[in-house]
């Protein structure tokens, strides 16, 4: 019952929002969440893969530290719901080859029967520098969206300073606009990280996560459309913008992009793309894709360049890194967007058979988040806290 009052008050509120329609800072872009985690286990090559498949603009990773300070990507600061065989524990206390010994798949299959695939057993956690490495062998302007996470005291982004200095990644894009166009932007819901990244370089973009207006801060933010200047763009939660739709044009009137989270509904996401949102987080990236493409609003396929066919599991990347200093390709910039490849890593390679990721069958889809009825004011404070412990 309660869906039902919750979606009645989402139509009735859909000609006011109308009225509201602008046009985004520039090409409106899909940010595939931990992946294409609708349909694959999240934050594995098996999402990855089919996230370019589904032709992204932007592959996520959760940064965490492991024991022994590599950057891996996974959501959660604990194994214990995406380990199988009852293992558990903080991520950072594993090294990353105890964590490389676990099974990172099997859990999506029990979670989703319907979606289950044997190969997703046994899939193993990803560096982000092998993330890095592999996907930009197969796309050199693909981008990645690398969050903060715990940050271990600011080792975090000390570390990832010192990795992407080493990989040539810290100054890409056109440094007229490069939250638009950098190959790796940062985001975080923790401000202090974000002032420590711009602190050690002035280049990558960083964005702003939350959930809704709970500090002053926040609700200055907001009423200005403005924030310190160690923030590029904001990253509200899409129930913030669906309560207050004219928050895009205040933060675009300030000279930010906005991007928000996690929109796994069509019907949301013709919304938020009418209100004139940058960017949409999503575990269904392929819905996004179709709906964007279809209002003509997006990035070009020649500006995206992801491969239609490409050899999957990262073969020859996958488990070579074994320390936060890799080994790893040192790449460079290719104009006002795109990177090329300066030098193969040389270090010792672990080689990961190809794995072909079938199509899945997404006639019904699958939509797990973005609840409609965010837009009701009453219900936000739940429904914030909710999204947060999801993200």
């Amino acid at each position: 019952m309660q869906k039902i009052v919750l979606a009645a008050a989402f139509v009735v509120a859909l000609p006011a929002f109308a009225q509201l329609s602008a046009p985004a800072n520039g090409p409106q872009l899909v940010a595939s969440h931990r992946g294409a985690s609708a349909y694959a286990p999240e934050h594995t090559l098996f999402a990855y893969d089919l996230a370019i498949e589904q032709d992204t603009d932007l592959l996520e990773c959760d940064v965490i530290l492991t024991k022994d300070e590599v950057p891996v990507c996974i959501h959660d600061e604990t194994i214990d719901r995406t380990v199988a065989d009852g293992k558990t524990g903080r991520v950072d206390s594993y090294t990353l080859a105890e964590l490389r010994e676990f099974d990172f798949g099997s859990w999506f299959n029990t979670a989703n029967p319907t979606l289950a695939k044997s190969e997703y057993v046994g899939a193993k956690i990803v560096p982000f520098e092998e993330e890095l490495d592999c996907y930009l062998r197969h796309n050199p302007k693909l981008r990645f969206y690398p969050e903060t996470k715990d940050s271990a005291g600011g080792r975090a982004e000390q570390i990832l300073q010192e990795m992407l200095t080493r990989k040539g990644l810290i100054d890409t894009g056109d440094p007229m606009n490069r939250v638009q166009t950098a190959t790796i932007v940062l985001q975080s819901f923790d401000p202090g990280s974000l002032q420590r990244m711009r602190s050690l370089n002035s280049t990558i973009p960083t964005g702003f996560l939350y959930t809704a207006p709970t500090s002053i801060d926040i609700l200055q933010y907001q009423l200005t459309g403005d924030g310190p200047d160690y923030i590029d763009f904001f990253i509200p939660n899409s129930a913030a913008i669906l309560i207050d739709p004219t928050l895009v044009q205040r933060y675009h009137a300030a000279g930010h992009d906005v991007h928000t989270w996690t929109v796994n509904d069509a019907n949301q996401m013709d919304l938020l793309l009418s209100l004139g949102v940058d960017a949409l987080f999503t575990n269904n990236s392929d819905v996004l894709r179709a709906r964007i493409d279809a209002k003509g609003s997006g990035t070009t396929p020649e500006q995206r360049n992801n491969p239609k066919n490409f050899a999957h599991g990262c073969v020859g990347i996958a488990g070579r890194v074994t320390s936060k200093d890799g080994p790893g390709d040192v790449w460079e910039p290719t104009g006002l967007r795109g990177v090329q490849l300066k030098s193969a890593s040389a270090g010792s390679v672990t080689p990961v058979p190809a794995v072909p990721v079938a199509a899945p069958d997404t006639a019904s889809g699958r939509f797990g988040g973005g609840s409609l009825g965010s837009v009701m004011l009453g219900l936000f404070g739940f429904a914030a806290l909710r999204r947060k412990l999801s993200r």
